[in-house]
């Protein structure tokens, strides 16, 4: 009997447009009125996550950047993972040396070294992956994320790793290299202290070792007096396949990288065909 859906959001819950498409919001007041709990797990932090679902008149709990931090359905923190300022140091050294683009989530807010700099990288990282995209509506999208996320500009990044009172909860780096990012993962899997996975294939995302979606989603239902066996996962990409393997019942979207698929035991439509929507009713269907 499934107690507990945790649902991934961008390339899942959200749609191409990264809104909540109403369909989604249907099935999940649906599966609540039935007794089922609802659980966001995401690679964002959690004021980027709720302005993003307030917007379709949605509320939940969240398991926020991977499962670095952990969050009741008031926004109280429940469980936060945090990464050590020395690793924190030498990780953002390996990422500048390879010519990413790095930004850092940490407690008050994410922050990025060069603001300027950051937006010139992406677009012209997106008009290199997205060549049949005008470049007009690349800059406008990249301008929303910049502007949506309020990322603080902190030129001098000794300043971050210093600081006594910040706390690093996880990097996202991004390079449009598969090559690059093959080589980040590499020199920072020498650390036991991290884990390193991707939200997208031009990124990759580093958080403390214990800040994973599965290890973090297992807290949280056992918080309710829930177990995996009873928890319904969802998710497409990479930074996903933790709860994916450990969830009792774990679905893959049409749209999931094939790793993900593989993985998981059940298989839906795509985040532009509301497969959140159809996985919740397909489960509800068979969890009588």
């Amino acid at each position: 009997m499934i107690k507990v859906i945790a649902s991934d959001m961008d390339g899942t819950l959200l749609n191409s447009d990264i809104r909540v498409a109403s369909e989604n919001v249907k099935a999940i007041e649906y599966a609540r009125s039935k007794g089922i709990h609802f659980v966001l797990c995401t690679g964002r932090m959690y004021d980027d996550a709720m302005g993003l679902i307030h917007k379709a008149n949605l509320y939940a709990p969240a398991i926020c950047m991977n499962g670095a931090e952990v969050r009741d359905e008031h926004g109280k923190i429940l469980l936060k993972h945090v990464i050590d300022k020395d690793i924190a140091k030498k990780t953002f050294q390996i990422l500048s040396d390879l010519g990413m683009y790095t930004e850092l989530f940490t407690d008050i807010g994410p922050i990025s070294t060069n603001k300027k700099q950051g937006k010139e990288f992406l677009i012209d990282m997106y008009r290199k992956m997205h060549p049949e995209k005008p470049v007009d509506n690349i800059i406008e999208q990249i301008e929303e994320r910049f502007e949506a996320k309020d990322i603080h500009e902190i030129t001098d990044a000794n300043r971050i790793f210093e600081n006594e009172e910040m706390e690093i909860l996880k990097f996202i780096s991004f390079s449009p290299d598969p090559e690059i990012l093959k080589r980040a993962k590499k020199e920072l899997s020498v650390s036991n202290e991290l884990a390193i996975t991707s939200s997208f294939s031009d990124n990759i995302e580093i958080t403390n070792r214990s800040a994973q979606k599965g290890i973090s989603l297992q807290y949280y239902v056992e918080h309710l007096g829930v177990s995996l066996e009873e928890t319904f996962a969802i998710g497409d990409n990479m930074n996903d396949l933790s709860m994916i393997k450990m969830a009792g019942y774990s679905v893959a979207m049409g749209n999931a990288e094939p790793e993900v698929k593989k993985r998981a035991k059940y298989q839906t439509t795509t985040n532009d065909e509301h497969g959140v929507a159809e996985a919740i009713y397909k489960m509800l269907e068979t969890n009588n």
